[in-house]
């Protein structure tokens, strides 16, 4: 069975912010180049949901990109990508950010 890659309603708001911020006037082409690596590494999670570390919180996956850390959970979390269940993105944080709201 295929598995899924749902998103939480903050995890959707931090991306939206970090797109807002990497695309800002200014910021050219790398700007969106950093949102599109961020993007495809979120949608890699989907195959190799085991391959980054656990979070600082328990029952967490962390995935750092671009100066970003995505913070998801697996379930159920096998760790093995094989065995490994659905994935969840809990929330993206971008550089210097507060982790205490996850």
């Amino acid at each position: 069975m295929p598995r899924k890659l749902r998103y939480t309603k903050e995890a959707i708001a931090d991306l939206e912010a970090a797109r807002g911020w990497q695309t800002q006037p200014g910021s050219g082409a790398a700007g969106i180049r950093r949102v599109q690596a961020i993007r495809a590494a979120i949608r890699r999670l989907k195959t190799m949901p085991c391959l980054h570390a656990r979070g600082e919180r328990p029952g967490t996956r962390e995935l750092s990109v671009e100066g970003h850390r995505i913070v998801y959970a697996v379930n159920p979390d096998t760790n093995r990508n094989d065995t490994a269940g659905d994935v969840l993105v809990l929330a993206v944080f971008g550089p210097g950010q507060d982790r205490s709201k996850l």
